[in-house]
């Protein structure tokens, strides 16, 4: 029997492996490389004890939940909007507002391997939450609420459809709160901008209609659950060394 075609589906099947290894967990989360290892099994965060329930959708909370988003959503600024569009596209290079334009991944090596592993970690809690509760976006449960950012997403293979992922918890203020925790580490004299940084992301998202608050304080929570148990992982702890001597060294230079 010729071989070739079972070893031409293999190939087949490994491309598709590396394509299927993108994050679908939030708008545009950023890819998870299909080479990058947790630092831990994902599974073993209980994401179901440490999260209460979200609200109902017809319930009060929710409904109050909608009006303040309508209340945001009639003063939008300028620059808000062109920060919910520049954060779409979520990675931890968000925070040169803080460190400057030099905080890339290109000149951070060491760093973006730290961060490529912490994605690789947190990413599939945050899907599971998300597939666990199934909790519709704000705009698909009341027509007023207009997000200033594409709902579909073509940068990307396949397409991300925002309105075929789930709100709670949401991924871009667990993963904005989890790097601003670890970059607080890395650079301990700017810890409070850095910390607010992380938490404008995630409220940022609310102002763009696309999160409940509840979604928020949901991924609060879950990003200190998952750096709880980073800190105990001496592989985390090892690169996290190399990363902090890394940014000392580029902020040296500046």
């Amino acid at each position: 029997m010729n071989k070739f075609p079972f070893a031409l589906l293999a190939l087949l099947f490994a491309l598709t492996l590396t394509v299927q290894a993108k994050d679908t967990g939030d708008a545009s989360m950023g890819a998870v490389s299909a080479t990058a290892a947790p630092y831990y099994d994902p599974a073993t965060i209980d994401f179901k004890a440490l999260l209460p329930d979200p609200p109902a959708n017809d319930s009060a909370t929710t409904k109050q939940e909608i009006d303040f988003i309508l209340q945001k959503q009639a003063t939008w600024t300028p620059e808000e909007k062109t920060r919910i569009r520049r954060e779409v596209n979520l990675n931890v290079y968000l925070f040169d507002t803080v460190f400057g334009p030099w905080f890339k991944e290109k000149n951070l090596p060491a760093t973006a391997a730290l961060f490529k592993r912490v994605n690789a970690t947190g990413h599939p809690v945050i899907d599971s939450a998300k597939n666990y509760w199934n909790r519709p976006r704000p705009f698909l449960l009341n027509g007023r609420v207009h997000p200033p950012i594409d709902l579909v997403d073509y940068h990307v293979h396949p397409p991300f459809d925002l309105r075929k992922s789930p709100s709670y918890p949401s991924g871009h203020s667990t993963v904005g709160n989890l790097d601003a925790a670890i970059l607080a580490v890395l650079a301990p004299d700017l810890k409070d901008a850095i910390l607010a940084r992380g938490r404008q992301i995630g409220d940022d998202r609310v102002i763009a209609g696309v999160h409940f608050p509840s979604d928020v304080e949901a991924g609060r929570t879950l990003a200190q659950a998952i750096l709880t148990r980073l800190m105990t992982s001496p592989a985390f702890q090892a690169d996290l060394a190399k990363a902090k001597a890394e940014i000392a060294a580029a902020r040296s230079k500046t």
